[in-house]
């Protein structure tokens, strides 16, 4: 093979010029506001010139959409032994040769540059916070005994797992989260408007394992509210700010959002326009002379039950319960859990593409890239207290995933979770 063909070892063709006002458009169709896009486009540009061997652009820097980003998602996914292979092989084309030899030089310093990731907190010189001890008390007990054994086996929804709930209340009445091919479409027409933060995510964790466990459509919250708090770790206390208002507000507008999702992949698959519950029967007040003679139950819509049967996703419920003070950590953890489920090679995952799946109120620009980096990074290390098995890395394209144990393992013979590429 002749070298004007420019053709590279892998078949695929040479990196095309850079294209400054098309590279503009694909940031501006990312969500990133014209000006910072044109910004960015510009200094990729300048960078190109400066050296033809440069591959590092600006959009690596910020993680943001390639020219030539199927290429280099391909490139990245695939196991280091296979590059070693193919540095080793005899066909190489001719006069490839340097240019290959700079790309593996290129790739080797990205991996030097990778910065491990790990749940390492300084606190010499001040007292531990009561957070931080709360997490390796849990992280213990973990080690210990495992969930089923503990009875602390939880599950959550396929669904739920890769595109998750508003973190904090919502001026709007419908909500848009995407990842990847997967969109998750919130709406409701409740008062209250949509439900956020911490309590609904331990509402729904509590609702699927639930269902896993009894195979029943309907299921009983017990004979009191305060049990129920009890179950749900949260505390049986009121006023507006108390766990009493706080679940009451999560029920409501919970169990009245319709939900749609979408996943537009290889295996296309949806949940339309699906209410969670069908029917809800609340607590009434009652004598002591009455008490446990009412129950109240909750009977789930068939889609929502179906998605939650076939596709249950383990978790430690003691790791939720933990990390209970901060729905991106409660996310984190069972979006890490899920996908290291079936994670088989290095995979880089640009902090863009995060921001779109977690960081919903951060501006979308340089700044609010940085700050919401900043943030998951903060609650990625508390994940990490209680999931230290999980391999992870801090690069400038992305966050780097190395195949790890799945915290909680699938019983033999139960369901798997089938792979989504998100």
């Amino acid at each position: 093979m002749s070298s004007d063909q420019n053709i590279t070892k892998r078949g695929r063709a040479a990196q095309p010029p850079f294209d400054e006002d098309a590279y503009t458009q694909a940031l501006i169709k990312a969500g990133m506001p014209a000006e910072d896009a044109r910004s960015l486009a510009r200094r990729t540009a300048e960078a190109r010139k400066a050296s033809e061997a440069a591959s590092l652009s600006a959009s690596d820097i910020l993680g943001t959409p390639s020219m030539t980003a199927d290429q280099d998602e391909a490139e990245d996914d695939q196991p280091d032994e296979v590059e070693a292979d193919q540095d080793s092989a005899g066909d190489t084309p001719a006069g490839s040769g340097s240019r290959l030899t700079a790309r593996q030089e290129r790739r080797k310093a990205n991996l030097t540059k990778e910065k491990p990731i790990a749940a390492v907190f300084d606190y010499r010189n001040g007292k531990i916070p009561d957070r931080v001890r709360d997490l390796i008390e849990a992280h213990l007990a973990i080690e210990r005994e495992d969930a089923k054994s503990a009875g602390s086996l939880g599950f959550m929804t396929r669904a739920l797992a890769i595109a998750t709930l508003p973190h904090r209340r919502q001026k709007d009445f419908r909500f848009v989260r995407k990842n990847g091919d997967f969109t998750l479409t919130m709406m409701t027409a409740h008062p209250e408007g949509l439900p956020f933060g911490t309590v609904p995510r331990m509402l729904l964790t509590w609702v699927c394992t639930e269902a896993v466990k009894t195979g029943d459509r309907v299921l009983h919250l017990g004979n009191s509210l305060a049990d129920y708090l009890d179950e749900l770790g949260l505390h049986s206390s009121g006023g507006k700010r108390g766990d009493i208002t706080r679940l009451k507000h999560a029920m409501t507008t919970l169990f009245s959002t319709i939900i749609s999702c979408h996943y537009e992949g290889k295996d296309t698959w949806a949940l339309s326009n699906v209410l969670l519950a069908d029917r809800i029967e609340w607590w009434q007040p009652q004598d002591e002379c009455e008490a446990g003679q009412w129950h109240s139950s909750l009977q789930l819509s068939e889609p929502f039950f179906k998605e939650c049967i076939e596709h249950p996703l383990p978790i430690d419920v003691r790791a939720m319960r933990a990390l209970g003070q901060s729905p991106l950590a409660l996310d984190i953890y069972v979006w890490l859990t899920h996908r290291m489920s079936y994670l088989s090679r290095r995979t880089i995952i640009p902090w863009i593409s995060l921001a779109g799946q977690f960081g919903a109120g951060y501006a979308t620009n340089e700044q609010g890239l940085r700050d919401f980096k900043r943030a998951f990074l903060r609650e990625l290390k508390h994940v990490l207290v209680v999931y230290p098995e999980a391999r992870l890395a801090e690069s400038a394209n992305g966050l780097v995933l190395h195949p790890s144990p799945t915290h909680v393992p699938f019983a033999p013979g139960g369901p798997k979770q089938r792979r989504l590429p998100i």
